[in-house]
């Protein structure tokens, strides 16, 4: 809403996205115009987007891999069928990267905003039940993952009050955000006063968990 340029990218198959099966469809149905000066795969990825209606916004993550592909469209739709969503990531990007937090495995940021710290939502939680101890401790594993993916400076911060499911209710925080040591938090709603920590000297990390 604000206008920030921004790529959005989950660990879920890039071919999955409705927007790119039409335009799949379109690509394979399409013969290419022998007048067309431009052959490129990306060029055919944007005329078949125009064909199919779709929005330039539903499938730019096709772009990366349609320029590294060429003039190569099978293999443009091999690489396609198999991967996900965050391998077309640009980390060169002068955008705000929305990713899920399986798909931020293996990637650093200078500053991490982890939004949605609540209970059903981190962990996770379905109707209401309380999920196995399995569950809890891949989920907390999960939170982990996003908070040292921050290399600089880490957000973590959750609603009072959520809407899901057509009703609004009140949220709690996290349960696994209470095992974070206070030494290392500066609380910006709610502060106790406390002053920011100053850097570590000993590396950019800190220790976020309790072992």
């Amino acid at each position: 809403r604000a206008g920030m340029p921004f790529q959005q990218r989950s660990h879920d198959r890039l071919a999955d996205l409705p927007a790119v099966q039409r335009v799949v469809r379109v690509l394979g149905a399409a013969p290419v115009p022998e007048a067309d000066g431009d052959r490129s795969v990306l060029a055919r990825v944007r005329r078949a987007s125009s064909e199919a209606g779709v929005a330039a916004a539903e499938v730019e993550a096709l772009e990366p891999l349609a320029t590294r592909c060429g003039h190569d469209l099978d293999r443009f739709l091999a690489e396609l069928a198999l991967g996900a969503q965050v391998d077309t990531w640009d980390p060169r990007a002068d955008r705000v990267s929305l990713l899920t937090l399986h798909a931020s495995k293996g990637l650093e940021f200078a500053v991490v905003f982890l939004v949605g710290c609540e209970e059903g939502l981190l962990p996770l939680r379905f109707g209401g039940a309380e999920p196995a101890a399995a569950e809890l401790a891949e989920e907390r594993r999960l939170l982990f993952v996003g908070m040292t993916r921050a290399r600089s400076h880490l957000y973590l911060s959750w609603a009072a009050r959520r809407a899901r499911h057509g009703a609004v209710a009140d949220s709690a925080p996290s349960r696994f955000l209470a095992a974070v040591d206070e030494a290392l938090l500066e609380r910006l709603v709610g502060s106790t006063g406390r002053a920011r920590r100053p850097p570590d000297p000993r590396g950019d990390q800190l220790s976020l968990l309790d072992s």
